[in-house]
C-alpha cells in the first residue's frame, strides 16, 4: 500500500487525545501544502504554541472578519464565544473559495450551516480542510463523512469508539500503537496504514518558516 498526502481540495480529520500528537500530526500535513497556490488560515482557539514557534513572519495575523490574500499562511485567534462572527466569516470563505483551513479543536466550530457547506462543497470550491479533535462524539457528522483522509492517534472515551469504527472500516485500529504513532486511512482507496511519528514540532515549525511566503497582502 502506498502513502498518499491530501490533495488541493481534500478534507483530513486528525483524531487523538491530549498529548497524543494529533496537533503536530495535523501541522505536518499542513507543512506539505502549497502556500503559493492558496492561502491557509489556522483557526486558533487555544493559542497554539507551535504557531508561536513558526513566528510572524511568515505567519500573518488575520482579524476575524477579514479574508486572507491570495497566498501565504495566516493565524486567526477566535474565542469560543464568537460563534456569530465566525459563522459569518466561514460564509465569506465559502463564497470566495480557494482558501485552506486548519482547525484545531474542531468541535468548537459553530454547529451551523457554514462549516457544513464548506465540508460538503470543499472539492468544487477548492477549500481543503484539516480538522483536529479529541472528542469525535462532539463533532458534526460532516467532519468525518466528508473526509478523504483520517489520522488516528487513539481515544480515551469509549463512547467515541462507535464513531471510530465507522471511520476505519478497512483497518484494525483497536490495537494500541507506540507513543506518537498513528493509523492513516485513505477513504478513496479504502486502505489503512500504520505511520511512525511525524517530525517533532520544532522541525515542523522550521519547515513552515521555509515554505510559507513572506510577502503577501490581505485581500490581494
Amino acid at each position: 500500500m502506498t502513502f498518499k498526502l491530501p490533495g488541493a481540495a481534500d478534507r483530513t480529520v486528525v483524531i487523538g487525545p491530549t498529548g497524543s500528537g494529533k496537533t503536530v500530526g495535523g501541522a505536518w500535513i499542513l507543512s506539505r501544502q502549497r502556500f503559493d497556490k492558496r492561502p491557509w488560515v489556522c483557526i486558533d482557539f487555544k493559542g497554539e504554541e507551535l504557531w508561536d514557534d513558526v513566528g510572524e513572519p511568515p505567519m500573518r495575523r488575520l482579524k476575524l472578519g477579514d479574508l486572507p490574500g491570495k497566498r501565504g499562511l495566516y493565524r486567526m485567534h477566535v474565542r469560543p464565544d464568537q460563534d456569530e462572527a465566525l459563522e459569518a466569516w466561514l460564509w465569506k470563505v465559502w463564497s470566495k473559495g480557494n482558501i485552506g483551513l486548519f482547525v484545531d479543536e474542531v468541535s468548537l466550530i459553530p454547529s451551523k450551516a457554514a462549516f457544513k457547506a464548506i465540508l460538503r462543497q470543499g472539492r468544487s470550491k477548492q477549500i481543503p480542510v484539516i480538522s483536529c479533535t479529541q472528542r469525535p462524539v462532539d463533532c458534526d457528522r460532516e467532519v468525518f463523512s466528508e473526509s478523504q483522509f483520517r489520522m488516528f492517534y487513539g481515544i480515551e472515551d469509549p463512547r467515541d469508539w462507535l464513531v471510530i469504527k465507522g471511520l476505519f472500516k478497512h483497518g484494525d485500529v483497536e490495537k494500541p500503537l507506540p507513543p506518537y504513532w498513528c493509523y492513516w486511512y485513505n477513504a478513496k482507496d479504502k486502505t489503512c496504514l500504520t505511520l511512525k511519528p511525524v517530525p517533532p514540532p520544532e522541525e515542523i515549525a522550521k519547515t513552515l518558516r521555509a515554505v510559507a511566503p513572506r510577502s503577501f497582502l490581505l485581500g490581494g
